[in-house]
């Protein structure tokens, strides 16, 4: 019996596929300054992290509140995100202002 024929993968010479890894470099480079990110236009200043995108290291908010590198925008100032500012609590300290559940 013939097995199911398996997608192929994108080659990495695929015009597409390297104009994407290029803007994603891009991105990285103009976060990797920055003391946070803002999402679009908002005014919430994230944490910044990296995670693994279309196999290029991007930038991201270390809340997952958007996955998608090119929405973020460089903020400098103190980080003020709650769900950001409580990722980076190891001892689990109450973040201000937010409710226990506890």
């Amino acid at each position: 019996m013939n097995e199911p024929e398996q997608p192929s993968l994108v080659a990495v010479t695929d015009p597409t596929v390297e104009h994407l890894a290029a803007t994603l470099r891009r991105r990285r480079e103009e976060l990797a300054d920055a003391d946070g990110a803002r999402i679009g236009f908002g005014s919430v200043v994230h944490g910044l992290t990296e995670h693994m995108w279309v196999g290029v290291p991007v930038p991201a908010v270390a809340c997952h509140a958007a996955v998608d590198p090119l929405r973020l925008t460089p903020a400098d100032g103190p980080v003020t995100c709650r769900r950001c500012l409580g990722r980076g609590r190891s001892d689990r300290e109450q973040v201000p202002g937010q409710t226990s559940l506890l």
